[in-house]
């Protein structure tokens, strides 16, 4: 027989005594605990409480360093180890470090509008208000910029002395920047059509001649010594109001209508493209054989030399001629084609704004000098600022009023032949190719291939 107490389970091990009974003093604490937690943990809808993981205290911050660190973490400390003098310390850090973003934010903005204001008379062709309005702000504060920074006339010393020789120097270098500039648009003009076709050949060869003869009339009125005496001579010792900026501008006039010249010839058909009426022939050469014979005959003693004086102011009104005639012969061309196709508008608003700001220069100048000689001596300049005046309200009628976005067309052909971005009429967007197109009367766009080219 088997043996009982090998076989049996073994004895189960003892039982744990049950936990001491909290006395009097723990009972008091674990209920101060739970209430003082009941009370901080809000109610949420169906009576559930939130419960909050508890954070360690956090150390306080002694310095605006501290904080805008992270020394003691990404999050700002809360409780009541962080002072009052703290807070307003960091406040005033955040508002000053807000501010100086907003003014970075604002000056990136401010030259990038600026910078896009410079570009809108070089690639424009519609002439909107908007746009008007941005480009030529945008230069003006290029003007006032060199206006501030170029020397001034010395000659001024007149009764606003010597602060208007700062506001002298602003307007004339203001002209200077918006006469100067309103000749590029068209030479882009020209060159993006890979043709002259709405630009007045005559327009072209009587601008060339007349910014020659301004530009020798005021060079001899700045730089010659001799020429300067004979004028302080003849007006009662008074100064010529003539100034850098006066003969800066001439000399860059002359360099691009040079370039009129040369894009009609190279666009066109050669030498032969550039035909004249024979009215302005007669003034070609009325104007400049004398231009050329005169000064011989001072030099060798057949004029008296007092004559160079003469000679210069005739050279000035030469350049009034050229000037009333090109406008002209341009409005007629308009008129004739019945649009201002092959016209950049910009020319004329650059111009206008130009010639305003020159004669408003030359008035107050004599004005400051309280004589009259200033203007009466420099007739020229005052008179060419008139005339654009006129002539660019006559511009501005036929390209607002008259005919406006009209296109005849013939341009469109002709830059699409030499490569250059044609003006579709008619017809809905598209995408430029390489092949050929052709426009109907009706808008629908007819595409040869290359190769029947």
């Amino acid at each position: 027989m088997f043996d009982q107490s090998s076989s049996s389970d073994p004895a189960p091990p003892p039982m744990d005594p049950p936990p001491p009974i909290p006395t009097e003093v723990e009972t008091d604490l674990y209920q101060e605990e739970h209430h003082f937690r009941d009370e901080k943990t809000p109610l949420m809808r169906h009576g559930s409480r939130k419960t909050e993981p508890r954070r360690p205290p956090q150390p306080q911050l002694s310095t605006i360093s501290d904080y805008s660190t992270g020394r003691y973490g990404s999050e700002r400390p809360t409780g009541s180890f962080e002072s009052e003098d703290d807070s307003k310390s960091i406040s005033t850090y955040s508002i000053g470090a807000e501010s100086v973003t907003s003014l970075r934010s604002l000056a990136t903005v401010s030259l990038e509008n600026f910078r896009e204001g410079l570009q809108i008379p070089f690639y424009d062709e519609s002439g909107s208000a908007e746009k008007i309005i941005s480009g030529l702000g945008s230069l003006c504060i290029l003007g006032t910029l060199l206006g501030l920074i170029m020397p001034k006339n010395i000659y001024l010393h007149g009764k606003w002395y010597p602060y208007y020789r700062w506001v002298s120097s602003v307007i004339g270098y203001n002209y200077f920047v918006l006469w100067s500039i309103c000749f590029y648009p068209q030479v882009l003009l020209n060159y993006r059509r890979k043709s002259t076709q709405g630009l007045s050949n005559d327009f072209a060869i009587l601008n060339f001649m007349g910014w020659s003869f301004y530009t020798a009339y005021l060079g001899s009125m700045y730089f010659d010594d001799e020429i300067k005496q004979m004028y302080s001579e003849r007006f009662s010792n008074e100064s010529s109001t003539v100034q850098s900026n006066d003969v800066a501008f001439s000399v860059h006039a002359t360099i691009l209508s040079f370039i009129y010249l040369v894009q009609i010839v190279y666009y066109g058909e050669g030498v032969r493209s550039f035909h004249l009426k024979p009215a302005t022939w007669v003034l070609v050469l009325g104007m400049g054989l004398p231009s050329c014979i005169v000064p011989i005959l001072i030099d060798f003693g057949y004029l008296s030399y007092s004559r160079w004086l003469d000679y210069f102011y005739v050279l000035s009104f030469f350049k009034i001629c050229c000037t009333l005639t090109k406008y002209s012969k341009q409005v007629l061309l308009i008129f004739k084609r019945k649009s201002t196709s092959g016209w950049n508008i910009w020319y004329n608003f650059l111009e206008c704004s130009g010639g305003s700001l020159s004669m408003l220069q030359i008035v107050l100048d004599s004005w400051d000098m309280n004589d009259l000689t200033g203007l009466t001596g420099n007739m020229a300049k005052f008179a060419l600022g008139f005339a654009t005046i006129f002539f660019d309200a006559i511009f501005f009628t036929q390209h607002y009023i008259l005919y406006p976005h009209k296109d005849d067309g013939s341009a469109s052909a002709h830059s699409s032949k030499k490569g250059g971005i044609p003006v579709l009429i008619g017809a809905p967007s598209l995408v430029r190719t390489n092949s050929r197109l052709k426009l109907s009367e009706d808008g629908i766009v007819n595409r040869d291939s290359d190769e029947e080219e």
